[in-house]
């Protein structure tokens, strides 16, 4: 018998995850899904097969368009149902509110801040908390509702930012998806700029902090990128102009309490130069990887190849997903 949440999941992770359409659309019968979420699901085939990405915006444009009674947020929240944590959905949040405040839809409308700012503050309320233990819990909860109250403020700087950035663009463009080969490499790079083909917004959520008078920390909006964790973003844009003609690249950061806006003009690594020595060593990480799959028969060969850092940010997992993972390392 079929299981609404594990549809839910299902859709959610082809709304988020790149290339999970293709991955399932070949598995799935064509009556996997019931009842509204069908619907989402045949928006989903349509703009895959309009030649677009799929992701939330291009999906309820599509639902829009065939004047479907499923609400963009109940598409939205579909997303909630994969791992995540309080900062990612509060990221996801913003820039969904800001989407649908400054991405012109098929028929050329947008809501209003106000409208934008409700849709996301909704988004951000019904996020349900990491569950892995009681601490987790508590601490994803109230650092949800703390988010949520930031978020209004945070969406209003955002835009503020991404207008200035985009000031001369005759019309903003949300996010797509580039994939495509760097010279010298085999393997496709693949990157999402958020905004115009070649920016990106970043948020910064205030810190839980004992020793703070009310127990919380400001997010501090970053001076420069020359900073480590900054830097990641840089490389970050550095695939964008790799892939776009090497459209000049931007970075929007923005906190409840200000914005910032990084581009070519004030910020060196954001320059021609730079990024070209940034893209000399994606080059050199992409020809590493070619090389690691190309002396590996099996998939235990290409793990045996490869020493995962259990302590970075990318392996904060579920102590279960965690377990399996090391399980397939044969780490016990």
């Amino acid at each position: 018998m079929k299981h609404e949440k594990i549809e839910a999941i299902v859709l959610g992770a082809i709304l988020m995850e790149k290339g999970a359409y293709h991955v399932v659309s070949n598995i799935l019968q064509s009556d996997y899904f019931t009842g509204w979420h069908e619907e989402v699901y045949t928006a989903i085939v349509e703009v895959n097969a309009d030649g677009k990405p799929i992701d939330l915006l291009t999906v309820c444009d599509k639902l829009k368009a065939k004047r479907s009674n499923v609400k963009a947020y109940d598409v939205a929240a579909l997303t909630n149902k994969l791992g995540s944590s309080a900062n990612i959905e509060a990221g996801r949040a913003v820039q969904y509110s800001c989407d649908l405040h400054l991405v012109p839809d098929e028929f050329g409308t947008t809501l209003s801040l106000n409208e934008a700012v409700h849709m996301g503050v909704k988004m951000m309320r019904e996020y349900e908390p990491k569950n892995t233990s009681a601490d987790a819990r508590e601490l994803d909860t109230n650092k949800r509702d703390k988010y949520a109250e930031e978020l209004p403020a945070t969406i209003e700087n955002a835009v503020l930012g991404l207008k200035e950035a985009m000031a001369r663009d005759n019309r903003i463009l949300g996010e797509i998806e580039l994939i495509k080969q760097i010279p010298g490499c085999a393997v496709p790079h693949n990157t999402r700029p958020d905004y115009g083909r070649r920016g990106d917004l970043k948020t910064k959520w205030c810190r839980v902090n004992e020793k703070a008078k009310h127990g919380w920390s400001p997010g501090a909006l970053p001076r420069s990128l020359a900073g480590m964790f900054d830097m990641n973003n840089v490389f970050q844009a550095a695939g964008f102009w790799a892939l776009n003609g090497h459209l000049p690249p931007f970075l929007v950061y923005a906190n409840s309490s200000d914005y910032r806006v990084f581009d070519a003009e004030n910020t060196p690594e954001l320059r021609d130069d730079f990024l070209a020595d940034v893209v000399n060593e994606i080059t050199l990480y992409h020809k590493t990887t070619e090389n690691i799959l190309r002396a590996a028969n099996t998939k235990e060969e290409l793990l045996g190849l490869v020493s995962p850092d259990w302590n970075a940010i990318y392996w904060k997992e579920p102590p279960a997903y965690l377990a399996e993972a090391k399980r397939v390392w044969g780490i016990n």
